[in-house]
Formats: structure tokens, sequence, C-alpha cells
């Protein structure tokens, strides 16, 4: 029997209770006992002795929103940076986005429109059903436990392209089947990111044979809301009535109100919507008051609409710099137009590729304007469009910090990274801090946690959502995922303006029984 003995830690299980001194015996990849503790317990025994006073022991940290379906696949370091903030299970496919389905015709495309995203996909790679992304996962032996969503993005690409018209009743037959394939096939949820492109384009009847096939198998869906700005409450509206149309579970992705007008105000009517609706309804949160998305978004859909896939090459047309200035200029129901709702000051350049455009990571969208000799931001936003093909990301500065504090604070969130794996020298620091900076701001230097509720919120609670099966919680039969620490020794130094820097503190951390080193 290959046995790992834990002795006299603090143990806080995931489950959100108070914690107690105690002793963990782990065998092989599982947790055997849980034991009050005892201080002659493990006299004798044969195999590793692990003496945790003074350390805080908690189950691995789940993270259910990281973009690294690609990364994962590509990257010969992934894993490090995740295992210093504490992560042991990861859950990929967020915000619709997702390898896999993907047909021959447009996979090439989307996988750009991915890229930001995601990664870069293997040079070799493709995925034409959910079983061979999650093959190709399983033979790269990751250092941490790693699921998949299946998006519903991916699966409108695969049967309709980019295209905005309706689906016709085959198409939406074919589609809700890949949807139940990628279920059958080991995808753990389904995600949807309404706001993008090709998304936005479903219609209400179309979203509800989506919910239907999620809800028919059990799966939770995911949603990337709308809009998060001005159209926060109708985009809260529109989920509760999916859910209440179709007996679907719901989590919204990074729940939060974004644009200075909004602040202070619309995210608590959202919660009161939420909460009034006695539906089955939960959210999650990063504890950042910025948001890292793509360039594209700054964009009014009604421009794919006219370009399609050759919107980026279309902006480099005085012709398409023509329509998006004007189109900037209009309102558009049912779209945050971001660039007017926090201005371009508070939009940071993230990554890009051009070597000529380098000197741009790291700076405002305003200051990129003012030096790069653009006469506006549409003429800044259209030439790196057509420069990077699209492949631009940006920090956009837009939310509240009492906002963010009061959702982190909710009985019903969750907390999550939303990391992105696109590249470039200027990434959002909650690619490498997020979890740690839980620890050490909310519970350690603010106290708006205490460490159990931060815990559960980043262990127990997002892996019972997303029925994670034996993960989550120190608990007997369980994996063995758990994490030692010093609470007051977690710290996170990544920021804005030097977001690559690893956490620290995390003394100790087992995958399955594995004492990981690096």
């Amino acid at each position: 029997m290959n046995r790992t003995y834990i002795s006299g830690g603090m143990i806080y299980d995931g489950t959100g209770g108070d914690p107690f001194f105690g002793d963990i015996v782990i065998n092989g990849s599982k947790i055997e006992e849980v034991l009050p503790h005892r201080t002659d317990r493990f006299i004798g025994t044969e195999g590793p002795l692990i003496h945790a006073g003074g350390l805080a022991v908690t189950p691995g940290f789940v993270d259910v929103h990281r973009h690294c379906d690609f990364a994962a696949l590509t990257d010969p370091d992934f894993g490090h940076l995740e295992r210093k903030q504490g992560i042991t299970t990861v859950l990929a496919g967020n915000c619709g986005m997702s390898p896999a389905p993907s047909d021959d015709s447009s996979r090439a495309a989307m996988y750009r429109f991915l890229e930001p995203c995601l990664g870069k996909p293997p040079a070799d790679g493709s995925f034409p059903d959910f079983a061979s992304y999650l093959n190709a996962l399983h033979a790269k032996k990751l250092p941490l436990h790693m699921g998949a969503m299946v998006g519903t993005g991916a699966v409108r690409i695969a049967v309709k392209g980019f295209g905005q018209s309706s689906f016709s009743q085959k198409e939406l037959d074919t589609a809700c089947g890949l949807l139940g394939e990628a279920f059958e096939q080991g995808a753990q949820a389904v995600s949807a990111g309404i706001m993008y492109v090709p998304e936005c384009f479903n219609t209400r009847e179309e979203w509800y044979a989506f919910c239907r096939e999620a809800a028919k198998h059990d799966k939770l869906l995911t949603i990337h809301i709308r809009g998060e700005g001005d159209g926060l409450i109708p985009s809260v509206q529109e989920v509760i009535d999916f859910a209440r149309k179709t007996g679907v579970r719901i989590n919204i992705s990074h729940f939060k109100s974004v644009g200075l007008a909004n602040w202070k105000k619309d995210i608590y009517d959202a919660v009161s919507l939420i909460e009034k609706s006695g539906l089955d309804i939960t959210a999650d949160v990063y504890p950042y008051d910025g948001g890292s998305t793509i360039l594209g978004s700054l964009i009014p859909p009604v421009l794919s609409v006219e370009y399609g896939e050759r919107l980026s090459s279309a902006l480099g047309t005085p012709e398409g710099v023509k329509a998006l200035k004007k189109a900037l200029k209009e309102k558009w129901e049912g779209w945050d137009d971001m660039l007017s709702a926090v201005g371009s000051g508070r939009i940071l350049i993230s990554s890009l590729e051009g070597e000529e455009n380098q000197w741009m990571i790291g700076r405002t969208l305003e200051e990129v304007v003012k030096d790069g000799g653009f006469d506006s931001e549409a003429e800044a936003i259209a030439a790196l469009m057509y420069a990077e093909e699209g492949k631009v990301g940006i920090i956009v500065l837009s939310m509240c910090p009492e906002d963010v504090d009061y959702v982190i604070s909710l009985p019903f969130t969750s907390v999550i990274s939303d990391a992105l794996y696109g590249g470039g020298s200027h990434p959002h620091p909650r690619l490498y801090g997020a979890f740690p900076k839980i620890i050490e701001e909310y519970v350690c230097r603010r106290k708006l946690l205490t460490l159990q509720e931060a815990v559960h919120k980043m262990s127990g609670k997002p892996a019972q959502r997303f029925q994670l099966e034996k993960r989550g919680l120190l608990r007997e039969g369980y994996y063995a995922d758990l994490l030692l620490f010093k609470p007051e020794e977690v710290k996170t130094r990544a920021s804005y303006v030097n977001p690559c820097v690893e956490a620290e503190g995390i003394k100790m951390i087992f995958t399955e029984g594995r004492l990981q080193t690096d």
C-alpha cells in the first residue's frame, strides 16, 4: 500500500464548515481517512509522514473558468503557474468557445477566432468531435486534472459557419445532436457566449432548444451573458427566462456590472432578480476590477454581419474604417459599447504578435491613438485588427471595486480566474494570481471572507456545481488533491503593470496523491 500521512494540520475541508485540527491518510490517489488529530496516531507507521503543525490543509483549488483549451496541448510548461496558485483542477471550454466540435469547412477560421483566448492550436490538431479533443488531453498526461465543456459557439460554427441567419429546423436538430453527442463523449457541461459572434445571432427559440438539450442530460449551462454594462438587467432577465422555460440549471460566468455609469447600482438589481426568481441559478467571479477580452469585442456586431469572416481584412480598407467610425457613433440595442462606457484611457493592449506593434503592449488605447498618429480610436482599432488579423487581446478596467467585493461575498458565487492564454508579454494578472489574491487580500488583509468561506468558494462549491466527481473536498474516498500553506504567506505579486509574476506561499501541493515538485 502506498500511503502518505499528514499530521496535525488545521483542516479546511472545502464544505465551508469550521476548521479543525486533524490528520489525513492518503492511500494511492485517494483520501483514505480524515480524522481528529491525535499526537500518537502515526507512530510506527511506514510511509512518508508530513508534520503539518501551523499549516492550513485544504482541497486543491478548482478553477472552472480557465481558457486553456489549446495551451494545455501546446505549452510544455502548462500546469506550472497553475500549481503555484494551488490549482489542481481546471475546466476549459468556457464562453461558448471550445475546440470541438468542428467542421472541415470552418475549422481554420474558428481556430483563428479562438486563438486570442485559448492559445495557439496544435499545428496538426483538428477536433471534429469532443472525444477527439478529450483523447488529446489524456494523451498529454497533464500535471493537474482537466475537464472541458462543449461550447454552443463551436456547435453553431460547426453547423453553419459564422453566418448570421437563423437555423433551419434540420440545422437546429443537427446542432442539438452535436451537443448531446458531446455530453455522451465526456463534456462536463455546456457553455455559451451570447455576446460573441456568431452566438449573438441565435434566436430565443434556438436558445430554448439548446437549454432543453442540456436539461435532458442534466448538464449545467454556464453563460457569458449578452450584456454586462447597460444591458445587464435585461441580460439577467434573459437567463432567468431560459431557466424558467426549460428547467436548465444555469451558472452566470464572471458576474459583474461594467461601465462607469452603472457602478454601485445595477449589480444589486441583478442579484435581486436572481434571488427572487427561486430558480437554480449561480454565478462565478474573479477578484479584479478589470476584465480581459479581445479587441473585436469593441466592434459593433453589425459589422460582423456585413463582412463576416472578412472583417479584419475589410478594416484595412478606407471603406471598412469609415464603416467602423459610423457604427461606433450609433447605439445598438443588446450590445455593450465598452469604448463609450469606460473610455479609451481604461482599455489596455495586452497581447499581439506583430513585431512593429510591440510598443503598444501595456499601453492604453488612448496612448496608442496619440503616440501612433491615429486620428481616432476607430482608426487605431481598425489598423490593429487588420495588421494582427483580429488576434489582439485587451484589458478593460471597467468595474467598481466595491461591486466586485459584493459579488464575491454572495452565497451563490464561486471564485474563478477567467484566465486567457492568447500569448503576449502583458496578460491579465489573473492568469498568475486570482486564487492567491483571494487569500492574501480578501481573507488576510481585508478580512471580507473567512478562510473557510474562501476555500469553499475555490474548491467544494465549484466542484459540486459542475458535478466533478470526488473532487473539491477533503473527504474519505475523494481524490487526494491537497494543499498545505500558511495563509499569511500566500502572496500574488502579479499586477496590471507587471502581470507575469508567479504566486508564492503554497508549501505543498498533492494531485491525486502525488506530491508535486517544480
